[in-house]
């Protein structure tokens, strides 16, 4: 993590990211406050709280989540904006893997089935491709009906591109 308070992650600001006046920043780098990240934030109350494992080989991530019915959008289903959010996290940390800091530029979500409240689901993102300044991430979110099988019920895909901070192979100072 780049220099500064501790639990704040920095992003360099670009002007290829568009408009960035209501970005939150310090300076001409953005923040935000991952300890309240709806999705992975230890000290967001209402956050999901996920816990992600990391595989830096294969740049990848992985995390479970059960969804309660407080995360509902129409009766026993998971809001779909929801989903698309846990997704888009989990490919933020594949990203992480490449000592990169991803900014969200742009996000593609594909439903494929409905995710039921009190479901267990696997979530899985993988970098795709890695330019100097930009990454393209690749996320499943499935469901293992059979805990002794391989089988995935695949429920929701996305795919995304990440503005990243620093470029591969800068300097970590």
């Amino acid at each position: 993590m780049p220099h500064g308070r501790p639990g704040v992650v920095y992003f360099a600001r670009n002007s290829a990211m568009g408009d960035t006046a209501d970005i939150p920043r310090t300076g001409n780098r953005v923040t935000f406050q991952d300890e309240y990240c709806f999705v992975c934030g230890k000290l967001n109350p209402i956050g999901l709280k996920l816990r992600f494992a990391y595989d830096r080989e294969n740049r990848r991530a992985t995390a479970e989540v059960t969804f309660g019915p407080e995360h509902q959008g129409w009766d026993g289903v998971v809001h779909g904006g929801i989903l698309a959010s846990v997704l888009d996290d989990v490919m933020a940390h594949s990203i992480l893997t490449t000592d990169n800091l991803p900014i969200t530029t742009k996000i593609s979500v594909v439903y494929r089935k409905p995710v039921r409240v009190g479901e267990t689901l696997h979530l899985e993102g993988t970098v795709e491709h890695l330019k100097s300044r930009t990454a393209v991430a690749r996320a499943t979110a499935y469901v293992v009906q059979d805990p002794g099988s391989d089988a995935r019920d695949v429920r929701v895909e996305a795919e995304g591109t990440y503005y990243l901070d620093k470029p591969r192979g800068a300097d970590k100072g």
